[in-house]
């Protein structure tokens, strides 16, 4: 049994016009890539001639994971960044050309699913050979909360210095392209309502020995509007969509304060992603799917919790999940590719099937800014879609219904948010 004929004819309302796929029970390829759950850092003396050593962060992903790294050289505020031809290892010996400018380092990690880069903070300013130089770059205290204070810890330098001084910068979310923010000129900084969304950071120039050397402090993380930490990447739920398979929860990628700990929680919905109801006990990361999931979508909510708050966020949802006798399950969401912005046509990409789909129709889903009670889009049937006005601060999702012989089976692709 596929399915009932009161349920397929209920999908098929919300797809039409076939269209094939690609060999090997694929859409086109669309990765996604293991998620950073801590950013690569750089470590060692910030001075001409000195080894400077890359770690790649921690990451949660599929199967085995990879690094490449690439070493940057940018100027004194984290602009003009260019790639540092050969610097590909996870170390870098800094060179005359080094000095005055600052360092980064960006880790692409790879899994079964793709590629996925992250960043870390900016190393710097290099100070030439034989010059008096800052031992370690200083952390930051405090929480990066609008309305609380960071605080620049002690600097410690080769020779103790005469007289220091502070400059606050405000970055972008990956701690580059930074400008100074005015008036902001003590070792103690309170966050404003302009610098949720950006990261934050100190420059230290300290007078050793009659000569100022300037070193930046490590970056804030992202600064945000209230306590609890702020999800950068949502959830996602991995795994065969099919009663008696397992499904995985991926948390997502969160920025916090100090340690963050996860609290799941799986939902079943209807068809629409409406309806919801919390599956008694099902509080773990993983979730075997049962009887009562087919025909209906998955939901998970992950709560992450910080020094500072909790905080949720929502994974697309999963589904439609195939009775345990079908032939024709999703083993891969499809996902969207193209620019999520009204006016930009998204198309369905990815996803993989039990079995090699010879066709498929699609339909579209206009859905809540968590990517719940989804509504059909009217004359939205083929395997692209471009957002209208009325689709802002919505998300969008698409309905893809796989045809292998006498056998359908409809899965929703991943939720796309639009402005």
């Amino acid at each position: 049994m596929i399915e009932s004929a009161s349920m397929r004819s209920a999908l098929l309302a919300l797809a039409a016009a076939v269209v094939a796929l690609t060999a090997g029970g694929t859409f086109a390829d669309a990765a996604t890539g293991p998620v950073a759950a801590s950013r690569p850092t750089i470590t060692g003396t910030l001075q001409q001639g000195k080894k400077l050593i890359g770690s790649p962060g921690t990451w949660t992903g599929s199967g085995t994971i990879t690094y490449a790294y690439q070493w940057h050289r940018c100027d004194a505020n984290g602009a003009k960044c260019g790639s540092i031809h050969g610097s590909t290892k996870a170390t870098y010996t800094q060179v005359a050309k080094d000095v005055g400018h600052t360092i980064a380092l960006t880790v692409r990690a790879t899994d079964t699913t793709g590629t996925t880069a992250s960043y870390s903070s900016l190393a710097g300013l290099v100070t030439a050979a034989g010059k008096p130089v800052a031992t370690a770059q200083p952390p930051l205290t405090g929480d990066p909360i609008a309305g609380q204070p960071l605080k620049v810890e002690t600097v410690s330098w080769s020779a103790p210095p005469s007289a220091t001084t502070y400059t606050w910068l405000r970055c972008n979310a990956n701690g580059r392209v930074c400008a100074p923010i005015a008036a902001a000129t003590t070792d103690t900084y309170t966050i404003a309502a302009a610098d949720v969304g950006h990261a934050l950071l100190a420059t230290v120039t300290a007078t050793v020995g009659g000569v100022p050397q300037t070193v930046l402090s490590l970056e804030s993380g992202l600064a945000r509007s209230a306590p609890g930490p702020v999800a950068t990447g949502r959830p996602s739920i991995a795994g065969t969509l099919q009663q008696g398979k397992q499904l995985t929860a991926n948390a997502g990628a969160w920025a916090g304060s100090g340690a963050i700990s996860y609290a799941y929680q799986w939902y079943r919905c209807d068809a629409n992603g409406a309806k919801c109801g919390s599956v008694h006990g099902a509080t773990k990361a993983t979730y075997k799917e049962v009887a009562a999931d087919v025909g209906h979508t998955i939901g998970l909510t992950v709560r992450a919790t910080d020094s500072t708050g909790t905080t949720p966020a929502y994974s697309s949802l999963g589904g439609l999940v195939a009775p345990a006798s079908a032939t024709l399950a999703a083993t891969v969401q499809p996902t969207l590719s193209g620019t999520a912005a009204v006016g930009q046509a998204l198309k369905v990409a990815g996803g993989t099937f039990t079995t090699t789909p010879a066709s498929a129709t699609y339909g579209w889903l206009q859905c809540n800014a968590n990517g719940r009670l989804c509504a059909p889009i009217a004359n939205a049937n083929g395997d692209s879609y471009t957002p209208a006005a009325t689709d802002s601060g919505h998300t969008i999702v698409a309905v893809v219904t796989a045809v292998a012989g006498t056998a359908t089976q409809a899965v929703l692709t991943t939720a796309v948010l639009i402005p």
